[in-house]
């Protein structure tokens, strides 16, 4: 066989392969853009805490007397850093994506308890503590539980980003007219007014810095603003130059819970009192 008839036999099992190929693929599932979008922001988050342990380890490791080891975890490092850099470009590819939500009743203390133990493992490498409280009259809420520890993480990891070595966390949930509330409260260097008037909008980054020279994306808030009320909830700050800030939201109670307590559904929470934002913290 001769050299031009062996390149045409070539190109057309190619052809053949590629054909059969793009049949299969279009019997795979669509993609839903909006899962995926949903997915790039919280592996942003996990990656965060993911990349802090590994220097937690190197860190202890620093003088094992195994290099291996070393050269292994420092792999795993790297991995984690290009894992990050796709992740970011996910997030900026899907920024108006929409993300369908699948409601069920939900006991939010049992979930910021989780999340918090979650970037607890984070905050020790500023030495920041983090502690998780509630309240006795929380209802459950009649929501999406992956999209709560969405917003769950954006707050919390947030608060770590922004907050001082030795400083202390606190989130506690609260219940409030039939809705439950979360006050993610730090003790980090606050907002002006004017970054407080450029919250939760897309892309946008604020004046102060993340303490320990992690990523700042600058979309975090956005997606917890809109998730909060595509839950049919709300997302607030309160804050003080140099005072640290509260981050708060609130999710509508599950309304069987609330027929049976006689509770009536009033609109939203929005803020409240420092006596009332504060009550039974630890």
């Amino acid at each position: 066989m001769q050299a031009k008839e062996i390149v045409a036999s070539a190109i057309a099992r190619a052809q053949a392969d590629l054909e059969e190929a793009m049949s299969e693929l279009e019997k795979l599932p669509a993609v839903d853009a909006g899962a995926v979008a949903f997915a790039a922001h919280a592996l942003n988050n996990y990656l965060t805490v993911t990349e802090g342990t590994i220097e937690l380890i190197l860190m202890r490791l620093a003088d094992h007397p195994d290099a291996q080891i070393r050269a292994w975890l420092e792999g795993v490092q790297h991995a984690g850093n290009l894992m990050a850099r796709t992740v970011s470009q996910l997030m900026n590819a899907s920024a108006n994506t929409e993300i369908k939500l699948r409601f069920e009743k939900v006991d939010l203390p049992t979930l910021v308890q989780r999340v918090c133990t979650y970037y607890q493992r984070l905050a020790e490498r500023k030495a920041i503590r983090i502690f998780a409280d509630s309240a006795g009259d929380v209802l459950p809420v009649w929501t999406d539980r992956v999209a709560v520890a969405a917003v769950l993480d954006n707050l919390v990891s947030n608060a770590v980003k922004y907050s001082q070595t030795g400083t202390q966390i606190r989130v506690y949930v609260r219940g409030e007219k039939g809705w439950a509330v979360c006050d993610v409260r730090d003790e980090g260097p606050g907002l002006s007014r004017e970054d407080q008037a450029k919250l939760f909008k897309r892309g946008t980054r604020l004046t102060p810095s993340p303490t320990g020279e992690e990523p700042q994306m600058g979309y975090g808030l956005a997606v917890a603003k809109e998730l909060t009320e595509k839950l049919g909830g709300k997302i607030w700050c309160e804050s003080k130059l140099g005072q640290g800030s509260c981050f708060s939201f609130s999710l509508p109670a599950h309304q069987e819970r609330m027929r049976d307590s006689g509770v009536d559904l009033l609109g939203p929470p929005s803020g409240g009192g420092e006596a009332d934002r504060t009550k039974g913290r630890t």
